[in-house]
Formats: structure tokens, sequence, C-alpha cells
């Protein structure tokens, strides 16, 4: 299930960059046609329908990365680790992300090692003990047990959809107004 999951997830990524593209070519291509309402040709609906199928596509993000969340919240286990190690990655732009490493014990003994691949916002240090949820049937499998590494990205993913939807509908507002206007 997991695999399937991931290929899904891997999907609609693929998808949202290639519909935040197509958005933005259909956005341009849209506001250079307003300086042509005055010849009376129509207006061309391609923003607002790119809007649209971005807005879904966003939708189809944050309901299968909340599905995935609660999937993992429900089939996981918690404990405490310990940091063990930061990693600092520099950016292009400078900017310094701290991920932590850290240690864990499933419930059969067995200690595992995984990494954060958000800081959540947090300095940690090294020793310093963090709640965890892992997989029971795959206890490698693990994150940090604070809201946002649960959330965060259905959460944002909604917002982008409800942001595309409203974007949408005021460019079909828009142009069916500045249609209604022009000369017949």
């Amino acid at each position: 299930m997991n695999t399937s999951l991931i290929l899904v997830i891997a999907f609609a990524a693929t998808l949202l960059g290639g519909m935040a593209i197509g958005f933005m070519i259909g956005l341009t291509k849209g506001m250079t046609l307003g300086a042509q309402f005055q010849t009376g040709r129509p207006v061309s609906p391609v923003p607002w329908i790119l809007c649209y199928v971005g807005a879904g596509v966003f939708l189809l993000a944050a309901v299968t990365s909340s599905v995935y969340s609660i999937y993992f919240l429900a089939s996981s286990m918690q404990t405490e680790a310990t940091v063990t190690e930061i990693i600092e990655r520099k950016d292009d732009e400078g900017h310094v992300s701290r991920n932590p490493v850290y240690s864990y014990v499933n419930e059969k003994g067995k200690s595992f090692s995984d990494r954060s691949s958000t800081g959540g916002g947090r300095e940690y240090e090294v020793g310093d003990v963090i709640p965890i949820r892992f997989l029971t049937d795959s206890p490698h499998q693990s994150r940090i047990d604070y809201f946002s590494h649960h959330w965060l990205l259905p959460i944002l993913m909604g917002c982008f959809s409800v942001a595309l939807g409203g974007l949408g509908f005021g460019l079909r507002w828009w142009r069916e107004r500045e249609s209604s206007k022009a000369p017949q």
C-alpha cells in the first residue's frame, strides 16, 4: 500500500508542476487579451479554466496527503526518540535548514534511526528527546509527532486549492463582465 500511495503522490506532484506552468501561461495569455477588449474580440476562457483545473489538482493533493496522514496516525505507534545529529543544508539563496537525525527503539527492542525532512520550525539540538510516531508494520518509517509534520502539507495544498478556485471564479466573472460590454 505504501508504494502505490507514494506513486499516487509522485503523480500528483508532477501534475501540480505541470499545472503551475500551464496556469502561468494561461494567466499571462488572458492578461494580454485585456488590451484587445475594444476590438470586440471575445476574452479567452483559458485562464479561469486552468485555475479551476489547478484548484482541482491541489485539492486532490490535499485529500491524498490527508488520507496518508490519517493512515499514518492510525497505523503508527508513539514513542520518544533522541536527536543524534543535526544535518545543515544551505540553499542557493544562503538559507540554512537544520534537519534532525534521531534514533528510537520499537516495541520489540530493535533500534532505528531516521531523519526528518523538515525542521518543523523548531530548533533541535543533539541530545534532545522528541516525540515521534513510527509505523508498526514498517518501523523504519517515522515522523516527528508534531501537528505540522502530519498536517502542514494537506493544509497548504487546501489553501492553494481555495486560492486558485477563487482566482478562477474572479477571472470567470471578469471575462463575463467584459464580454457583455463588447460590441456584438
